[in-house]
């Protein structure tokens, strides 16, 4: 479900440059420089939970709000003044507007789907009301009640709306999971909480309820997070347990003994944020700056770590437009444009990847372990050939480029291959063969842009089955999905399965896979010869 979300009047967002953001079960990042507004667009989904969490089934403030009764709202902790969620270039009141553009002209059983709300509030006090669309008419004000499970608008006994997905967008608004900055001071202190995350005791009597209490879930989610971190950080062993005072996090790092302070704030800052994903189950994470404190080859698997505990997707903002393109499956440039107001467009994709291999900054990474570069089609195929290399322990020697999609796929990018080996000479590429069956040939675009590698001198390898998503596996399939999926066969579109997931979602059967169901594959006996 894509969820619709602009602003007007927020805080460096006026509704002369209004912010939209559109949510997806994917990775969205924002990039732009200090204090241009990245910060605060996470920070709607704190600052406005109450908002959300306000409209639920069931619920008589929701016919209140519909019938025009203002609403009192409840500051977040970290606000003090109502004025600060305000846009300062002008008087008028904020708003904030949820759409569902799938829903949209929706019907159920001949009663309207509502597709969108706006949520208004006032400018000199902390009340709010709201306006509900459908088939983008605003739905008159009147005497409403909710009927069927909770869910149905009702005037006068007969039927208006059905709002179940605006709850449902409600809700998983509502259960998102807002990391701040800094988090590398906040592994040790008292009970407090910085924003989402829970610091010091309040964190360790978490971890300890959920790592040894009775629920199987809780205990496994400790267990998945020990064994990321493990795997992350290559340690051959990890406990991590509460001390004995229960005012610290013991660790075991191959068979040495630390605090929680004594380890880098890296790995401080993995168990404090996986932890807390672990033990909330969100829908979406929202995180500020995720390479913060950790080094270039860890940031792009903490992040893929960290979308694994979302339910939904992760949106992060960050200065590093590498790490953007690389992970994000849709980019925002945020920007200052005057005293006071931002602006948020989309990041257009550039698919000079000689450019886009210098603002990764290839020579540091080289300095760091990494030692080859990979082309891959798109950003999709980043974090699912991630997970791959990730199987073979290759993950943190070989950068991977996304090379725009089938624009790059073609016998004119000879010289744009050439360019690249200027900046390393071990440069490979994987490409699907799009082949509907085994002695199909490849297309003339595929023949050709497998030339130019090698005049290029780039070792290109074409698939030999349709996609990477004919690589999974049955049983990846089913725990990643849901026994409702089935795995492709080596030539079927994803397209022919049913139910069908989106692409976006590749990295997460990937994920499920083992090395050995890898290396039974010509994908993994390539990726191993990397």
């Amino acid at each position: 479900m894509q969820i619709d979300i602009t602003l007007k009047n927020y805080r460096c967002f006026p509704d002369t440059s209004p912010v939209k953001i559109s949510l997806r079960n994917e990775f969205i990042s924002l990039v732009g420089p200090n204090n241009a507004g990245k910060s605060s667009l996470l920070k709607v989904f704190y600052e406005f939970r109450a908002l959300f969490q306000s409209w639920i089934p069931n619920s008589h403030t929701v016919s209140q709000i519909l019938q025009g009764q203002s609403q009192s709202y409840n500051l977040a902790p970290t606000l003090f003044d109502w004025t600060e969620l305000f846009s300062n270039t002008n008087n008028r009141d904020l708003t904030v507007e949820i759409a569902l553009p799938d829903a949209r002209n929706s019907y159920r059983g001949g009663v309207a789907v509502a597709h969108k709300i706006v949520f208004e509030l006032a400018r000199q006090t902390n009340s709010w009301s709201a306006t509900l669309f459908v088939a983008d008419n605003a739905v008159p004000r009147q005497s409403f009640s909710l009927a069927g499970n909770g869910d149905l608008l009702t005037a006068a006994s007969r039927p208006v709306a059905y709002l179940t997905e605006l709850f449902a967008a409600s809700k998983d608004l509502s259960n998102a999971l807002y990391i701040g900055p800094f988090r590398n001071a906040v592994n040790v202190g008292s009970n407090d909480a910085y924003f989402d995350i829970q610091v010091g005791q309040g964190f360790i009597t978490a971890w300890k309820q959920y790592k040894t209490g009775n629920l199987k879930k809780h205990n496994e989610a400790c267990h998945k997070l020990t064994e990321d971190i493990k795997r992350i950080f290559a340690y051959s062993d990890l406990d991590i347990s509460s001390s004995a005072d229960d005012r610290s996090l013991q660790l075991l790092i191959d068979g040495k003994s630390f605090k929680l302070p004594e380890v880098g704030a890296g790995l401080a800052q993995f168990i404090l944020v996986l932890g807390t994903a672990a033990i909330k189950n969100p829908s979406y994470i929202l995180i500020d700056e995720p390479e913060l404190s950790l080094h270039p080859s860890l940031q792009l698997d903490f992040l893929t770590t960290l979308a694994s505990y979302a339910t939904r997707g992760i949106v992060f903002a960050t200065h590093s437009l590498g790490l953007a393109r690389a992970a994000a499956d849709h980019c925002y440039s945020v920007r200052k444009i005057n005293s006071g107001i931002s602006e948020v467009r989309d990041l257009e994709s550039t698919s000079h990847l000689a450019e886009f291999s210098g603002e990764l900054s290839f020579s540091s990474y080289k300095e760091m372990g990494f030692d080859s570069i990979l082309l891959v089609e798109g950003r999709t195929e980043v974090k699912t050939l991630q997970q791959f290399l990730r199987l073979l322990r290759k993950d943190h020697q070989v950068v991977l480029i996304p090379m725009g999609g089938g624009e790059m796929i073609n016998t004119s990018s000879e010289g744009e291959l050439v360019e690249l080996t200027r900046i390393s000479n071990k440069i490979s590429t994987i490409i699907d063969s799009e082949k509907s069956h085994a002695g199909d040939p490849l297309s003339e675009s595929r023949q050709g842009f497998a030339r130019a590698c090698a005049k290029a001198k780039i070792t290109c390898k074409v698939l030999d089955r349709r996609a990477i998503e004919n690589y999974f596996p049955e049983r990846a399939v089913k725990r990643a999905k849901g026994d409702a999926y089935r795995a492709l066969d080596s030539f079927e579109s994803r397209k022919q399965g049913s139910p069908m997931w989106p692409k976006t979602e590749n990295w997460r059967i990937a994920r499920e896979m083992t090395k050995e169901e890898l290396l039974e594959t010509d994908l993994g006996q390539f990726l191993n010869g990397l």
